[in-house]
């Protein structure tokens, strides 16, 4: 279930890179903004279900807290990052300036599933060392 794990991470962070791009796509769009970051809110919702997926399969992975704790901080950020969308007020300085923000907390996201993505692939790796060790000694 690692493993399965570990590839719902790689996904997540593909869905991250399309939404960097559909964040610029949209800041150039014609249009009302809401027509213009449909997509780019779409796939925010899309990132959302994947990460909060990715809390399942980080437990069903038993491999302890540190994994679990690293997925879901990568979904309570993305709550974080619909917050700070809704919260800050279009066309005023202070909304502006909370809306800055939202780019400061996407960064974040891809930190954190950066680093629950290489904390699996450690664990794969010392699972597979684990194996390999307990054979020689069976045979």
């Amino acid at each position: 279930m690692l493993k399965v794990y570990r590839v719902w991470t790689m996904l997540l962070h593909v869905l991250i890179g399309v939404q960097f791009f559909l964040a610029g796509y949209g800041s150039l769009g014609t249009g009302s903004p809401d027509e213009s970051f449909s997509l780019h809110i779409m796939n925010g919702r899309l990132i959302a279900a994947v990460a909060l997926l990715g809390i399942l399969f980080a437990a069903l992975a038993r491999s302890g807290g540190k994994l679990t704790g690293l997925a879901a901080a990568t979904f309570g950020l993305v709550v974080l990052q619909s917050l700070i969308a809704v919260v800050s007020v279009a066309g005023t300085v202070p909304g502006q300036i909370v809306f800055g923000f939202h780019a400061i907390n996407a960064l974040m996201i891809m930190g954190v599933a950066e680093a629950s993505g290489r904390l699996a692939k450690r664990l794969i790796a010392d699972r597979g060392t684990a194996e390999k060790a307990v054979e020689p000694a069976a045979a």
